[in-house]
């Protein structure tokens, strides 16, 4: 036999307990006798913990004549299955994940699963995305019982809708919803020639096999549930996020003191921007800071210990809109009770910055006496002097300075009995004289009063805004690119016509030379022209999702140069 063709390769992957490893051995054996698999090495994963695969071969169908002198193709073709039963914390933290994938079975069972499982098994799946070659998928739904129908399969892919449903793949992902019974226990559609025919190249296979295969693949669709009525069709539309340079990254410089609670914030984050909710979610791409969060969060809402004592500096992570990255966000954590010249470079370049402060030191208003003392406790003082110092370069420079993010931690602290102790005006005074640069002329300044709560009866309020008043300023930051760029053709076009005006004049009219550089002069102002209008149309868009932006911001005050900008509030509690 000659050397098989390389064909697809398969991943299948699912959390303990939903059977990955029985799916996988029921849909090869399922799909031998129907596409004329034959195995060739390898086997089922030993435990429900541990990793399988399997190397098959399958003929293909008549190749077409070669050309003369070209060698005949193999007529065998050979199918990688590799599974990854339980996606555990413990597999996840070595890293234990194969790339180069052309498909993934995901593997979801019916019944509640604890918040960071799921985390954990989105974690995988956007890492395969990312990482191998998959542009296919199927999401298996496990644990239906023999009566089950479109309401028990609707409630058990609902975590799964806002981010494979509604298009929200953007003609990354093509896939489909199999519902699966396995034998013996409930009857129904087996799903092994579906699923290895929708993951592999159907293009490959006759007729007869595709008509079976469709036949099958319909039976196992159910009629009313939200992902299985239909196949993830590939859809053009626009995101609801930002339009952003082909340099994604936007750095973020977090200033204040430890204890502080900034990465208590960040853990409540990562809790409440899950891919289960429709918007942008935050995905930590590196599943070491990944399992650093979730044990910090854990630690917080189930009283355990374990988790890390020491602050993490760094952090990388991405802002995502379903299975689509839109921002990576590099953030830095930086003690700056004292002087940091080292920070200077890092602020200047950094699209915003974050002076986190306690809210249990500003129980009280702040008064002359107190404002050197809290300006050095709180690291506020360095953290105003690299602000200033990044908003007088960037406005020498002609561009915006970095958005300053007024973080005001553990905000509960200043609610007695159903009421506040503060208001947002007296904090924003509080705040003139800890941070004075924050409200200079051209730097956009948010206050963001949050609480990373405790659990499900204390759930965490505000940690959403920072993360939407980064889009705001990206909108900002590529409205004002786009503005210079529109200022710029208009006035390479001016002097285009002017020249070609110029030629007509002072030229004889019987120069066909004259004649044509002012024909092309001004065919070149057309063009400037209309690539200035394009640009001042998108900044105008832009300007438009803005404005949604400021709806979901109406809780937040936000100021420019000092003064309400947008549709925030400036009175009120916290």
């Amino acid at each position: 036999m000659r050397i098989p063709a390389p064909g697809p390769r398969l991943l299948f992957f699912g959390l303990p307990g939903d059977r990955t490893g029985e799916l996988a051995a029921l849909a090869v054996r399922d799909a031998r006798r129907a596409i004329r698999l034959r195995p060739v090495s390898g086997g089922p994963p030993a435990s429900d913990a541990a990793a399988g695969s399997w190397e098959l071969v399958r003929r293909r169908p008549r190749q077409p004549r070669p050309e003369p002198g070209r060698p005949r193709p193999s007529p065998y073709k050979n199918l990688w299955i590799t599974v990854l039963p339980g996606v555990t914390p413990a597999a996840s933290v070595a890293g234990v994940q194969p790339t180069g994938h052309d498909g993934l079975v995901v593997v979801t069972g019916v019944g509640d699963r604890a918040w960071w499982e799921r985390r954990l098994l989105f974690h995988h799946v956007q890492r395969a995305l990312v990482d191998n070659r998959a542009q296919r998928m199927v999401l298996a739904v496990t644990g239906l019982g023999r009566r089950a129908g479109a309401a028990e399969l609707a409630e058990a892919v609902r975590p799964w809708a806002s981010y494979l449903g509604a298009g929200a793949s953007a003609g990354r992902l093509y896939g489909v919803t199999v519902p699966v019974r396995f034998p013996g226990r409930a009857r129904g559609a087996r799903p092994g020639v579906p699923l290895l025919w929708h993951l592999g190249f159907d293009s490959e296979l006759t007729p007869r096999q595709r008509r079976l295969t469709d036949a099958r693949l319909a039976d196992a669709k159910t009629a009313g549930g939200p992902l299985a009525l239909r196949e993830w069709e590939r859809v053009d539309r626009v995101l609801h996020a930002a339009p952003v340079a082909p340099d994604r990254t936007v750095r973020v410089t977090v200033a204040g003191a430890p204890g502080a609670g900034r990465t208590t914030v960040l853990a409540a984050a990562h809790r409440v921007l899950g891919p289960e909710r429709p918007g942008l979610w935050l995905h930590l791409p590196d599943v070491g800071e990944l399992h650093d969060l979730i044990a910090r969060r854990r630690a917080l809402e189930e009283s355990m210990r374990g988790a890390p004592d020491a602050d993490r500096e760094h952090w990388h992570f991405q802002l995502a809109d379903g299975t689509v990255p839109v921002m990576d966000v590099d953030w830095l954590e930086a003690d700056t009770r004292g002087p940091r010249p080292d920070l200077a470079d890092r602020v200047r370049d950094s699209q915003c910055v974050i002076v986190a402060v306690d809210a249990r030191l500003l129980a009280v208003p702040v008064d002359e006496g107190r404002t050197a003392e809290l300006r050095e406790r709180t690291g506020a003082g360095t953290a105003d002097e690299l602000i200033q110092a990044a908003a007088t370069f960037h406005r020498d420079a002609g561009g915006l300075p970095p958005q300053v993010i007024l973080l005001l931690t553990g905000s509960g602290q200043l609610i007695r009995d159903g009421r506040p102790l503060r208001t947002r005006a007296g904090l924003l005074v509080d705040f003139r004289r800890l941070v004075p640069a924050a409200f200079a002329p051209g730097v956009l300044t948010a206050l963001c009063p949050v609480s990373a709560g405790t659990g499900e009866e204390a759930p965490p309020t505000g940690v959403e805004a920072p993360y939407w008043l980064l889009l705001l300023q990206q909108l900002r930051r590529e409205a004002h690119r786009l503005t210079a760029v529109a200022a710029g053709e208009e006035h390479k076009a001016e002097r285009l016509r002017d020249r070609a005006e110029r030629r007509r004049e002072t030229t004889s009219p019987w120069n066909p030379f004259s004649r044509v550089l002012s024909f092309a002069d001004s065919k070149r102002a057309d063009r400037g022209e209309g690539r200035a209008r394009a640009a001042r149309d998108a900044a105008a868009a832009n300007g438009e999702i803005e404005n949604l932006l400021h709806r979901d911001l109406r809780d937040t005050t936000i100021l420019l140069g000092g003064e309400p900008y947008g549709t925030g509030s400036t009175v009120g509690g916290c």
